[in-house]
């Protein structure tokens, strides 16, 4: 069986400095600024779970190598 997902709509106003920002970087990934801000939103959401678990940390790999991010609450 197929599970539904559930959808609800909102409105969100941003000032238009960050509309610019999040345009940009929308552009440069081929992709629309709804997709940019569901793609920080999801990364927001396992940052602040790091909240729950003080050990963890977050580590970010790129193609040169990894950095190690910490987050003091």
């Amino acid at each position: 069986m197929a599970k539904t997902q559930s959808v609800k709509r909102y409105n969100l106003v941003l000032p238009e400095v960050l509309f610019d920002e999040l345009q940009s970087v929308a552009t440069r990934r081929g992709v629309t600024v709804l997709e940019v801000i569901r793609q920080f939103v999801k990364l927001g959401l396992l940052v602040a779970k790091t909240e729950d678990t003080p050990e963890a940390v977050f580590v970010i790999r790129d193609g040169s190598g990894e950095r190690e991010l910490t987050f003091i609450w």
